[in-house]
C-alpha cells in the first residue's frame, strides 16, 4: 500500500512539473527584440514602430539604445497603441530621454484585455521642437 501511494504521488508530482513547464513557455510569447528608429525631424511629434502580433496580457518593452541630432534635451513619449494607430481602452505615457539609454522598460498596456490576440505598435511622441533620431530595440510581449 506504502508503494502504491509512493508511485501515486511521484507521477501527480511529475505531472505538475511538467504543466508547470509548459505554461512558462505559453506565457513567454512573443518576446524577441525588433529594432525600432524613430525620425523626428523638426517640427515633427509622431512615429510608430511597425506592428507585431501581441499573444498575452504581459507588458510590452522597449529599450533605447541611442540618440542623435543637436537637440540639447531630447525626449520622447512612448505608449502602445493598435495597428491601426488608435489608443486601447487604457493607456499608459513612459518618457525616454538621455538618462534611460540602455534601460529596458516594461510598458503596460490593454492590448491583451481589449481585443485578445492583436498587432500592436509603439507611438513615439516627441517632446520638443528640434529634430532627433531614436534609436533601440522592442517587443509586445515580454517575459
Amino acid at each position: 500500500m506504502v508503494m502504491v501511494k509512493r508511485k501515486l504521488y511521484v507521477t501527480v508530482l511529475a505531472v505538475v512539473v511538467i504543466l508547470s513547464v509548459s505554461s512558462l513557455t505559453a506565457f513567454a510569447s512573443n518576446y524577441t527584440d525588433t529594432s525600432f528608429s524613430y525620425g523626428f525631424g523638426p517640427g515633427s511629434t509622431t512615429q510608430y514602430t511597425g506592428d507585431r502580433l501581441k499573444t498575452n496580457n504581459t507588458s510590452a518593452y522597449m529599450k533605447l539604445e541611442s540618440i542623435s541630432g543637436s537637440d540639447p534635451n531630447p525626449s520622447y513619449t512612448a505608449s502602445v497603441v493598435k495597428s491601426s494607430y488608435s489608443n486601447f481602452s487604457k493607456t499608459w505615457y513612459y518618457t525616454f530621454n538621455r538618462a534611460n539609454i540602455n534601460q529596458g522598460r516594461y510598458l503596460s498596456n490593454y492590448a491583451f484585455e481589449d481585443a485578445g490576440e492583436v498587432y500592436v505598435r509603439i507611438k513615439g511622441t516627441a517632446n520638443s521642437v528640434h529634430g532627433f533620431g531614436a534609436y533601440g530595440v522592442w517587443s509586445p510581449d515580454s517575459i
